[in-house]
């Protein structure tokens, strides 16, 4: 059976990196993160930060800004069992909103690191439900296309959380000169999905980057 997204090896400046190919139009995000995960561990990918030789036991991008998309939402309140909405919020995430911009981000623990993150083991403790921007981060290079493609599905899925986060009580954890409005957020390709299978990237991805990712360069 043909793949529905190809990911495949790249030179960026003599850096072994990635790219991808899109190759059938009902390719869903699902996809991408099936297609994606097993690139990242068997690529020859060249890794740009020194203790990175793979991804397992490293704690390197665990203290970067995770925003969370509304299907990130939903599985990880399963994996912590976490039945309020607004607990979720509380425990798990960071609200921040400067103005009328709304960010929904991984709560970090006062060292700066990720709340999942185990301190002894450096592995994350609900690996399989890790959030979408979690899956999808290497430190190795990528084309420009296969990084728009995954900065517009985060873009998407959280404008869709912050969309559930209005709905759900907006509460907010740090704020400056706060006034979001819920108008500014109008429904996304990512409304009344639960799983990444359902969301097709057609519908999230703009026109002339589907151009893109769809043909061969």
């Amino acid at each position: 059976m043909k793949q529905k997204i190809a990911v495949f090896p790249r030179f960026f400046s003599g850096a072994r990196g990635y790219d991808l190919l899109i190759r059938d139009p009902g390719a869903s995000v699902q996809d991408y993160l099936d297609a994606l995960n097993p690139a990242i561990e068997s690529l020859p990918l060249q890794r740009t930060r020194r203790a990175a030789q793979n991804c397992r036991g490293c704690e390197g991008c665990c203290a970067e800004r995770a925003p969370l998309t509304v299907i990130d939402f939903w599985r990880l309140r399963e994996a912590v069992g976490e039945k309020s909405p607004e607990a979720f919020f509380n425990r798990y995430t960071t609200v921040i909103v400067q103005g009328p911009v709304v960010d929904i981000v991984l709560r970090r623990d006062e060292d700066g690191r990720c709340a999942f993150l185990d301190r002894k083991t450096k592995l994350c403790r609900i690996y399989g439900a890790r959030p979408f921007v979690c899956q999808t981060f290497v430190c190795s290079p990528a084309s420009r296309r296969a990084l728009a493609l995954r900065e517009a599905v985060v873009n998407s899925g959280e404008d869709e959380l912050v969309r559930l986060w209005f709905r759900t009580g907006a509460i907010i954890h740090q704020g400056q000169d706060p006034r979001p409005n819920r108008k500014d957020w109008p429904p996304t390709p990512f409304a009344g999905k639960k799983r990444y299978r359902e969301v097709l990237l057609r519908e999230v991805l703009p026109a002339p980057l589907w151009r893109r990712l769809t043909a061969l360069q």
